[in-house]
């Protein structure tokens, strides 16, 4: 087995959180040693000071939003790595905003013979440092790079309102936030706090290097430097730096005032969900108006609403089974609708369900409804279909958000979206399982896992289809916001070793109409049963 040796580029023995689980992460792989860390032995900002009010909201929004579960809370090496792992100190040649290293430094550090060494301290790095590990110098940069170079990271996607916050690790070159791009993520940017939306995406970079040791050791390094890495980049976006404090007032009071009109909006209009019927599907680019979909309404008024449907027809009779969201109990359970629109409660528990898959195998009915409140996921099965079920059993035991299995062959394939840490969001990132028997299951994690992470399209948004000898996945898009727009995805490769897919088109809710969001579809015959999200 191949052992990667990773070094570790520090400005302290003290780290953060997120940086601690990296480490953590990389060792768990059984992959990797570490073979030195690289301490700065007289580390210094880049630039000068920021402005003092910039300083001031940074303080008060760390104050305010701080998580319990915080990825900046500041750990002492010692505590995760063996005492044996050597430490080398060096000081760092400096200029304006770059570090270089002496000839002597150098040879120290080529001594450990790290293929990888990884940034976690220093500036920009200059010179033959990058070219000293066989596999690069390997940094994060927590912001999409196509938008925006510098920083600070997760701030201008909260003050300018971009949707999605994203990350990447690279191999870089001597340019700022250039480079060899090795992993990138998208999370929905959190519209208040940029404590908040930093924590979230600071540990989900955290599982990026060991997922890509991962491939690397999966696929050899020649084939994983043709198929896993992109080219070079060359961004030209605008370099960010924190604001001045004229700037820094605007931002802030921008932020304040919509986020007061915001809250102010979600007391007077609650979130709510419709179901309803639609032949309109074009299979491309499109925007679903309100006049195309024939709603179910319930007949216990808006202290619920209906979400996640699945038909079913069975003798001629067409059944939805759907959420029914308590907004009183803040919990969902699962109801089933007939033709004439009667609800009936049929799975309901002391933890919130929603999304339920049903289908039908060797003449009965099946059914896996989200229970990720539980952190498991339960089989049940239909005693008299379709009003009376039965928990038939355990068959997962993590989270599993919005479950959808798709059956071949060879046996079932389960599609989850799942959290790489507590402090991360469930929005993010799929997950794909394995097993040859969905009642006695033995699951397989697929070696790509999580097979997408971006938040515009991972999480299941309805069954997989088929149409013209293609098979397609329905994603929800919850960039703008939860279950904004469905992404239908073309499933180009699944085998038990690789997995891959394009977009093919959108479906867009009618935002002129009121509708903020759609975000499941189901199809029976050439009809197709979906949701919407409104405030009322």
């Amino acid at each position: 087995m191949i052992l990667y040796r990773i070094g570790f580029l520090l400005d302290s023995l003290i780290i953060q959180a997120w940086q601690a689980e990296t480490i953590r992460k990389l060792l768990s792989t059984g992959k990797v040693e570490i073979s030195v860390f690289v301490v700065n032995d007289s580390p210094r900002p880049s630039g000068g000071n920021s402005p003092v009010l910039y300083r001031i909201y940074r303080k008060l929004d760390r104050i305010l939003f701080k998580n319990s579960l915080d990825a900046f809370k500041q750990v002492p090496l010692s505590q995760i790595i063996p005492e044996t792992v050597p430490i080398l100190s060096v000081n760092p040649i400096q200029k304006k905003y770059r570090d270089n290293f002496s000839e002597d430094d150098l040879k120290r550090i080529d001594t450990f013979n790290s293929d990888i060494l990884i940034r976690f301290g220093f500036r920009i790095l200059s010179g033959e440092i990058l070219n000293l590990p066989k596999l690069g110098v390997w940094s994060f940069h927590h912001g999409d790079p196509s938008i925006y170079r510098g920083g600070p990271p997760a701030f201008w996607e909260v003050m300018c309102q971009i949707p999605a916050t994203g990350c990447v690790l690279m191999r870089i070159n001597e340019q700022l936030d250039q480079g060899e791009m090795l992993y990138q993520t998208h999370t929905q940017t959190d519209p208040l706090s940029v404590q908040r939306n930093a924590n979230r995406i600071f540990w989900m970079s955290a599982s990026f290097p060991a997922r890509v040791i991962q491939s690397l050791n999966s696929l050899g390094s020649n084939n994983w430097k043709r198929k896993d890495i992109s080219s070079t980049s060359n961004f030209s976006s605008s370099i960010r730096k924190p604001p001045k404090t004229r700037s820094m007032l605007g931002l802030g009071l921008n932020l304040f005032s919509r986020n007061l009109k915001r809250k102010l909006l979600e007391r007077i209009k609650t979130p709510h969900w419709e179901i309803g019927w639609t032949s309109n599907l074009s299979f491309k680019n499109q925007v679903l108006l309100t006049t195309e979909v024939q709603l179910i309404q319930p007949k216990k008024g808006s202290r619920s609403f209906l979400a996640d449907p699945f038909p079913i027809l069975e003798e001629d009779k067409v059944w939805v089974f759907a959420e029914q969201f308590d907004k009183r109990k803040k919990k969902g359970h699962i109801v089933v609708v007939d033709e004439e629109g009667n609800f009936t409660p049929v799975i309901e528990e002391d933890y919130h369900l929603s999304y339920p898959f049903i289908w039908k195998e060797d003449g009965g009915y099946w059914m896996i409804p989200e229970s990720a409140d539980s952190g498991k996921l339960f089989l049940y099965q239909a005693r008299d279909f379709p009003f009376s079920w039965k928990k038939y059993g355990l068959i997962f035991e993590e989270e599993a958000y919005d479950p959808t299995l798709w059956k071949t062959e060879e046996g079932y394939w389960l599609f989850v979206n799942q959290k790489s840490h507590p402090g991360c969001s469930p929005f993010d990132e799929l997950y794909l399982y394995y097993t040859e028997s969905i009642f006695t299951p033995k699951w397989i994690s697929h070696p790509k896992n999580p097979i997408v992470s971006d938040v515009r399209c991972s999480r299941p948004a309805g069954s997989l289809f088929q149409k013209d000898g293609k098979l397609f996945r329905p994603a929800q898009d919850s960039e703008k916001r939860y279950g904004h727009r469905i992404r239908v995805m073309e499933v180009k490769q699944l085998t038990l070793s690789s997995y891959h897919e394009e977009e093919s088109y959108r479906i867009e809710p009618d935002e002129n109409q009121g509708n903020l969001g759609l975000h499941t579809m189901n199809a029976l015959g050439d009809r197709w049963i979906v949701d919407f999200y409104t405030r009322k």
